[in-house]
């Protein structure tokens, strides 16, 4: 795990404007930075406006009341960087691929002030800086990748040989929902532990996916049990419709020697094909790859050593850029 003695002049507030996710909770300890989870209050979207202004409200006193030397905001929504706008808090983002590939969030309201007064971006991988580079040239970008933080079991677990974990969010932008349900119906002889929310769904989908037999749907766990179902599946499975996205749930198979079946880009090629096994996004390639899995021990802390290697060093180049402004 990077050093987070890198930046020691300068200490930040992170906010992310969602229940969890894993990348800041692993990034902010190694960017000196204090993690601030702020979860929608409303499931409906019709709220969502209510929802910001709740968030607004709740950061602004956070960096009221903290003074951080820097803010580090999640985006989208580009919302969660106002915050730090608005009480003239030096500020970086955390720019997730959405921000730079749904159009959408370029074109909101103060959108592209937020943008062009951040202190930096960061992006999460080359592919996303050649990118944003193009989009915002004017931008001082950083590469950052999620740290690589190893994960155990609470307890000495074995991997269950039919067991397959399903790291996904039913995010509709970028995760082939119907494709993977197709795959699970080919693979009857297979268990597959989904822990994403099946309420994103449509509720055709959702009942499609109920109906298998073969498909547990925990919806979000502890993150000592998730920790225990990653590390006593047989296998990790990662889908992607999106080129230049860095899954999270690849790192996390890498943090745990779990062996991973992930979707075929140019990037995660790059990333994860010394030893993950990269498919098409097809029934056949991915139902291939999986029963052609079999228990084995993963030792992939050289791979997890060059990863953080690379990450400290854009991490201590973004250090300078903070405590020199």
């Amino acid at each position: 795990m990077p050093d987070n003695t890198t930046i020691k002049k300068a200490s930040g507030l992170f906010l992310v404007w969602k229940k969890y996710q894993r990348r800041p909770e692993v990034l902010a300890p190694s960017i000196n930075c204090e993690l601030k989870f702020i979860p929608h209050l409303f499931s409906s979207k019709y709220l969502r406006p209510l929802d910001y202004l709740i968030k607004l409200i709740v950061s602004i006193k956070d960096i009221w009341l903290k003074k951080p030397d820097f803010v580090v905001a999640q985006c989208p929504p580009t919302f969660s960087a106002l915050p730090a706008w608005l009480t003239k808090t030096p500020y970086i983002i955390d720019a997730h691929n959405p921000l730079f590939q749904v159009e959408m969030w370029q074109k909101l309201p103060l959108s592209q002030t937020l943008l062009q007064d951040a202190l930096g971006i960061i992006v999460h991988n080359s592919e996303m800086y050649q990118l944003v580079s193009k989009i915002s040239p004017d931008s001082q970008l950083f590469t950052i990748s999620d740290p690589i933080v190893s994960i155990a079991p609470s307890s000495p677990l074995q991997r269950q040989a039919k067991q397959i974990l399903v790291i996904a969010s039913f995010d509709p932008w970028d995760e082939p929902v119907e494709l993977l349900i197709q795959t699970m119906k080919e693979l009857a002889e297979y268990q597959f532990v989904v822990t994403a929310d099946v309420k994103k769904l449509d509720s055709a989908t959702a009942a499609s996916l109920k109906e298998l037999n073969n498909v547990s749907l925990t919806g979000f766990l502890a993150l000592e049990e998730y920790h225990n179902m990653l590390c006593s599946s047989l296998a990790a499975l990662v889908l992607t419709t999106s080129n230049a996205t860095q899954p999270s749930g690849a790192c996390e198979a890498l943090s745990s020697d779990t062996q991973l079946v992930i979707s075929k880009t140019t990037l995660t090629q790059k990333l994860f094909g010394d030893w993950a096994i990269v498919v098409d996004n097809s029934v056949e390639s991915i139902a291939a790859a999986i029963r052609g899995l079999s228990l084995r021990e993963l030792d992939l802390s050289e791979d997890r050593d060059r990863w953080n290697t690379a990450l400290q060093q854009e991490i201590d180049r973004m250090a300078r850029q903070i405590t020199q402004r």
